[in-house]
């Protein structure tokens, strides 16, 4: 038996990742405030931080277009 999932809960289940994503976007967006706060910010941390964040920014993106290709 197999089954399939309505177009519903696909868009539900994307949602539901593009905001555990963002939840983590989030996150790093306060280490970066955090870092920036410090007498010495460490460029290292701040470049790596600003990476993570465009590769979250990536996924949003690749689920968004996922999510419209339903529609």
């Amino acid at each position: 038996m197999t089954i399939e999932l309505t177009k519903e809960e696909k868009i539900t289940i994307i949602d539901t990742h593009i905001k555990n994503i963002a939840f983590s976007k989030y996150n790093l967006d306060l280490t970066l405030i955090e870092e920036s706060a410090k007498t010495t910010p460490d460029s290292d941390i701040l470049q790596k931080t600003n990476y993570n964040i465009q590769q979250l920014s990536d996924q949003i993106n690749a689920l968004e277009a996922e999510k419209d290709s339903l529609n």
